[in-house]
């Protein structure tokens, strides 16, 4: 907690000395709450600057000598073993820029339970200073002339705080442990997707029915997209608030008009690794040092606190374990970037978008290293494996699945020199009917864009009443947010065909001739025999590479444009 201030700037040094050569104390009052303190006993603080005022008040009353208060310093919820404090920082400073040169405050307790470093400041630091130091109710006065008992009583004091505050932090240590091997969950606020409640002793979580659905679609999205980057642009473009917005706002959704702090993959990373989401507790992974909060020591894995089943599961077993194996591989690709390659730079994919396996259907990965050989020269591999036939074997692909870029390639080749012998031969009709297909096919896209359009105004015209409803209470908020999740996908879904449509519309009017791109890269492969990223996208639909090194092509150009001008 910061202060509370009365200060009166352009004074100077003028407040230490009145006119008659009296003092003029500059006061800081300080009040700190015990981390060890419950929250909401806060009226505490309030409690200490009261006595603290009192006692410049009476003070006034009684001596010569003046005190004014220039500012009230407050630390809530901060431990007195140490000093790292912001609202005691910003007291030295302003004693240090000469605008306090009088600390008062209830108790040396208040003040700091370390014995060393209290009595550091009190006896050595604040007197250096010029500064004068009261407890109040301890009867503590620095600027009264003390003898070495009142010295010794002082610090017996501080000694008995700081016994007092390492008693407590071993006793705090052990409960903490115990409420942990019990299943109580004591971290600070739930983990996006829960909420806390109490049951009996135990502080248990339970799901958030606002924001469960979401965390479910977050590993789903991950298992699909295999990108951390991929699921936080999903959740920003419907505007999701993340999940420190969501505990201040109580939104699940930014409101329109208001400025969005999006997700980014560190956010949907640190929810991807937490057990909590299969129902397990994993706590005391940590340990704060007293002396430095900040600084905190990650325990081994066999000290960490393990429970079970301690609440129910957001995500079952078998999507867990397939976003651990995805973030496995991430990390294992990562690793492999930084190795150093120099002279071996990572080509373009070109099968990238084309390349399937024709056992499972799931696209197939690349794994591209750096080989070197016997003489010391080094080059670069590129290979092409199914993920689901090597790593969990999963009944609808057992086998290990695996072609090479120089295999794959040779036998591409010999496939489109036979296309190549055989749509050839009629180029010059290929070009005069592709003109006429363009235009009817230009029609036919401006018409399914048009009804694209119709679908998305039909969308928002919808989302408007389920909005008004919401807001006048006739809907709740869980049935808004599962309206609101559908809503977003079906209209992403439309806008991303729409903008299908518009992108094969434009092309088209820039480039009439664009489905003879097929018949011009046959030609260009012809006379060079070299594939190329684009010249695969456009001859190709898709590639399935089945085990034993097996391919089937789908040829694009065995689509609509073919057989139109096949038909003249």
């Amino acid at each position: 907690m910061g202060r509370i201030s009365k200060r009166s700037h352009g004074r100077g040094n003028a407040l230490s000395e009145g006119m008659e050569g009296r003092k003029r104390y500059k006061v800081g009052i300080y009040a700190r709450l015990s981390s060890d303190q419950d929250r909401k006993k806060n009226e505490s603080i309030e409690v200490q600057i009261e006595i603290a005022e009192r006692y410049v008040e009476q003070w006034n009353q009684s001596q010569q000598d003046k005190m004014e208060i220039v500012e009230r310093y407050m630390d809530l919820g901060k431990t007195g073993t140490n000093f790292e404090r912001d609202a005691f920082k910003q007291l030295m400073q302003d004693i240090r820029l000469g605008d306090i040169n009088c600390v008062i405050v209830k108790d040396l307790s208040r003040f700091g339970r370390n014995y060393l470093e209290a009595g550091n400041y009190i006896e050595k630091i604040f007197p250096f200073m010029g500064v004068r130091f009261i407890a109040v109710a301890d009867g503590y006065d620095t600027g009264i002339g003390k003898s070495n008992t009142g010295q010794m009583a002082s610090e017996i004091k501080n000694l008995v705080n700081d016994m007092y505050a390492r008693d407590f932090s071993k006793k705090a240590k052990l409960s903490l442990q115990q409420r942990r091997k019990e299943g109580s969950y004591v971290g600070g606020p739930a983990p996006y997707g829960y909420e806390t409640y109490q049951d009996g002793r135990i502080r248990r979580l339970r799901p958030d029915e606002n924001t469960a659905e979401i965390v479910r679609m977050i590993y789903r999205k991950f298992a699909e997209t295999e990108s951390y980057q991929a699921v936080a642009d999903y959740l920003n473009v419907r505007r999701i608030n993340t999940p420190g917005n969501y505990r201040k706002e109580k939104e699940v959704y930014c409101p329109e008009g208001k400025l969005y702090r999006g997700w980014d993959r560190l956010v949907v990373e640190l929810i991807l690794k937490r057990e909590t989401y299969l129902g397990h507790l994993v706590q005391g992974k940590t340990s704060i040092n007293a002396k430095k909060e900040e600084n905190r020591v990650r325990k081994p894995e066999e000290e960490w606190v393990r429970r079970e089943n301690a609440h129910e599961a957001l995500i079952d077993r078998e999507l867990y374990e397939k976003t651990v194996e995805i973030r496995r591989r991430i990390k294992e690709r990562s690793c492999s970037y930084k190795h150093p390659t120099k002279g071996c730079p990572i080509e373009e994919n070109i099968f990238d978008k084309v390349l399937y396996c024709g056992v499972c259907g799931r696209k197939m990965t690349r794994n591209s290293y750096v080989q070197k050989s016997a003489d010391g020269r080094t080059e670069r591999r590129d290979g092409y494996f199914c993920g689901n036939g090597r790593s969990s074997k999963i009944a609808g692909c057992p086998e290990f699945n695996r072609i090479t870029k120089e295999e794959l390639s040779d036998i591409l080749l010999k496939l489109l020199g036979t296309e190549i012998s055989v749509h050839l031969k009629r180029q010059k009709d290929y070009v005069e009917k592709g003109r006429l297909f363009v235009q009817r096919r230009k029609t036919e896209l401006e018409q399914k864009r048009r009804q694209v359009e119709s679908f998305i105004y039909a969308l928002k015209e919808e989302e408007s009443r389920k909005y008004m409803e919401f807001h006048g209470g006739k809907l709740e908020q869980k049935e808004y947010v599962a309206y609101k999740l559908w809503k977003d996908d079906r209209q992403r879904e439309l806008e991303k065909q729409g903008e299908q449509y518009s992108d094969m519309i434009d092309s088209l009017k820039r480039n009439e001739e664009t489905y003879l791109k097929q018949i011009r890269a046959l030609v260009k492969l012809k006379d060079h025999k070299k594939l190329t990223k684009e010249l695969i996208e456009v001859l190709i639909e898709k590639i399935y590479v089945y085990p034993g090194k097996r391919v089937e092509v789908v040829f694009a150009y065995s689509g609509d444009l073919m057989k139109e001008v096949a038909k003249a």
